[in-house]
């Protein structure tokens, strides 16, 4: 009986511990990404500058921009549940502008898996010029048009301090999926440091 029971007892240790296996497995790195996320302005993403934190994080304050390429207006919880990667310029796209597009294409491509965690938001003041290869280029862009009433507010918003204008073409803004403004890139930096931020919050892996 003794020897039945101590049997009984040891096919079932596999099937106590395979619950706290997979726990481990798949929600640890969850755990770990939220972590990042909520101490975002304490930590150092490698000792290369991976990009400037705003701090304090800023919420951002919808408005009702235009989409001159797809109709209607920017929704107002656009932001909401994804994180976003905005690019501010004038409406003809320069060569700055296109890699800068460039960039944002290539860092959502090389997101993997996690490719619908991530959206591109290009806000422009009027229509942007050529919009056929700007579809063509990038089918997934929203463009939004800032050149409205409160759309130069809106904009200021990614400006470093909030009180002055934001620089139109210089930097690649991060929202988190709050609405919060937490991040800028200058387009002249390695994409490869807005990459590798982007996978330390989401936890995944992967490169361009």
């Amino acid at each position: 009986m003794n020897i039945e029971q101590n049997l009984d007892t040891g096919a079932r240790k596999p099937g106590r511990w395979l619950l706290p296996v997979l726990l481990a497995i798949f929600v640890a790195p969850l755990v770990a990404a939220w972590v990042l996320y909520l101490n975002i302005d304490r930590w150092q993403f490698g000792t290369t500058n991976h990009g400037e934190f705003i701090k304090p994080a800023r919420q951002l304050t919808m408005a009702p921009l235009p989409l001159p390429l797809a109709g209607g207006t920017l929704s107002p919880d656009y932001f909401k549940g994804r994180w976003t990667l905005v690019y501010m310029s004038a409406p003809f796209c320069n060569a700055d502008c296109q890699e800068a597009l460039y960039v944002t294409r290539q860092v959502l491509y090389a997101m993997g898996q996690k490719i619908g965690a991530v959206q591109r938001l290009y806000l422009v003041t009027g229509t942007p010029g050529d919009p056929v290869k700007l579809l063509r280029l990038h089918p997934d862009l929203t463009v939004a048009d800032i050149a409205v009433p409160g759309g130069q507010i809106f904009g200021e918003q990614f400006s470093r301090d909030g009180g002055v204008a934001a620089e139109a073409g210089k930097f690649i803004y991060l929202v988190d999926p709050r609405g919060f403004y937490i991040m800028r890139y200058p387009i002249n930096g390695n994409p490869r440091g807005l990459l590798k931020d982007l996978q330390h919050l989401l936890g995944e892996g992967g490169g361009i």
